[in-house]
């Protein structure tokens, strides 16, 4: 039975297997995989190829889900608020303030991104400038960060511990600032195998105890890991950079990023001539009864917002926009209410959601399971939507942009195919929309997991796929 189903998928993939000796590189790399795949027409529903409908693990095409949700859910136009403001009582003669500043975090995931570096460019300073027209230039308070709008546990069950301390680890906050992500820079000799020196970071980050464990080596690029729980400043780096570097960039996971952005705020204002007697202060609590807002930063839209997410498949935004579907949805960011409104938002949209077990917003927990024909399915809903090109024009284009940029670049899918990529240690998937030779609009899902053989072979898999997709075989298979 095994030996049929693997035959089944080679066919359905368009692949020659070499009897029971299981020769050529597509047959081993599936050997002893689980793998899927579902295609159809998106105009008319007919199906153009299946297989089984197996639950495996995503990985990152997760993100369709969650930003079709929230597209649905938040609209196109919707925007995160991050507010300063202060309570006590001024005095303008003194142009003193006797209380505190507050500084109201909204779970927005883009708060000083360096994808959107221009929207974000100046908004401390000119928050300095909204408390100095108030007519303060003292505080005798703190600076206390209202966290009261997220819920929960910052980070998803099943990520694991060497993803939570990198970059793409980072885990959500209810004052987002830099991406969550700090830069450590590092430096070597030509001298393999040595200790590689710990320049310093960007940003300075309070109070890090950063175990350098980074070796030279002959390899290019980085093959180091950062672990770290968040909120601790205890981190270790380990692993080896190319040699003959004299910076070498690492990105890692901010131990405390509503708190850095609070300290770059402070820094700011006594640039401008404001000076705060106190400290910073987190709490839990909700200001927005007592507070005097002087400032409201917005995000930019969703809409704007999906592109990067999608195309460089940011996790952080993808977690950031899982809680406001809660919130929105059931009254609560808390990550158990939020994976419920997702799971209820499209069972009542009749989607088939067997074997589908949602952990994270991202895709970046293993305990993710998901059959292909959910993601089809969800994608001719957001083919028949009015926000249908907001969606598509999201994901990354076949050999021009985001994951999918150097991909397909010698293929007819070239500038034609727009999908979300998915990829981590024995996991590939690959889900969007492309136009067939004939004009027919064709949606699909492609997936294995625990195949064994490079990340590339997989891909090449799925291209031949995509390619005969394109020139028109269609093949129906119910496997059991």
């Amino acid at each position: 039975m095994r030996r049929i189903l693997i035959s089944i998928f080679l066919i359905v993939c368009g692949l020659i297997v070499f009897g029971a000796s299981k020769k050529g590189s597509a047959s081993k790399l599936i050997d002893h995989a689980s793998y899927g795949a579902y295609a159809l027409n998106a105009e008319t529903g007919e199906i153009i190829s299946q297989t089984s409908q197996v639950s495996l693990v995503p990985a990152s095409v997760m993100k369709i889900i969650t930003t079709a949700t929230a597209l649905q859910v938040l609209g196109p136009d919707f925007t995160f608020h991050t507010q300063l403001g202060y309570v006590g009582k001024v005095d303008p003669q003194n142009e003193s303030l006797t209380g505190n500043l507050v500084v109201k975090g909204g779970c927005d995931p883009a708060f000083y991104s360096e994808y959107f570096t221009d929207h974000y460019r100046g908004t401390f300073e000119q928050w300095a400038k909204a408390i100095a027209e108030q007519g303060i230039k003292k505080i005798s308070g703190d600076i206390i960060l209202d966290l009261s709008k997220l819920e929960g546990p910052m980070v998803p069950g099943g990520w694991l511990w060497e993803d939570i301390g990198n970059y793409y680890g980072a885990s959500v906050s209810a004052l987002t600032y830099l991406d969550n992500t700090y830069s450590i820079h590092l430096s070597t000799t030509h001298e393999t195998g040595s200790p590689a020196l710990l320049v310093n970071t960007t940003p300075q980050i309070e109070n890090l105890l950063l175990h350098n464990q980074v070796y030279s080596s002959i390899d290019n690029g980085d093959h180091t890991l950062v672990f770290g729980a968040p909120g601790s400043t205890n981190q270790v780096i380990e692993g080896t950079i190319p040699i003959d570097q004299p910076d070498f960039s690492v990105k890692a996971a901010m131990p405390n990023p509503s708190r850095q952005a609070a300290l770059e705020f402070m820094r700011i204002l006594k640039i401008q001539g404001v000076t705060l007697e106190g400290n910073v202060v987190l709490k839990d609590r909700d200001f927005s009864s007592e507070m005097v807002v002087v400032a409201d930063k917005l995000s930019p839209p969703l809409k704007d917002l999906l592109v990067p997410l999608n195309q460089e498949s940011i996790n952080l935004f993808a977690e950031h926009l899982l809680r406001e579907i809660g919130r929105k949805q059931k009254g609560s960011s808390s990550l158990t209410k939020s994976l419920e409104a997702v799971r209820e938002f499209w069972t009542d949209r009749k989607i088939f959601l067997d074997g589908y077990y949602q952990t994270d917003g991202s895709g970046l927990s293993r305990s993710n399971g998901i059959c292909p024909r959910t993601l089809v399915e969800i994608l001719r809903y957001m083919y028949a939507d009015p926000n249908r090109t907001i969606f598509f024009n999201s994901l990354p284009l076949a050999g021009q942009s985001g994951t999918l940029k150097n991909s397909f670049v010698s293929s007819p899918l070239k500038l034609n195919l727009q999908a979300k990529t998915g990829s981590m240690t024995r996991v590939r998937s690959l889900a969007g929309l492309f136009t067939a030779k004939s004009g027919e609009k064709i949606i699909f899902t492609l997936m294995v997991n625990n195949f064994q053989g490079s990340q590339a072979n997989a891909g090449h898999l799925f291209e031949d796929q995509l390619n005969r997709w394109f020139n028109g075989e269609k093949l129906n298979v119910e496997s059991k």
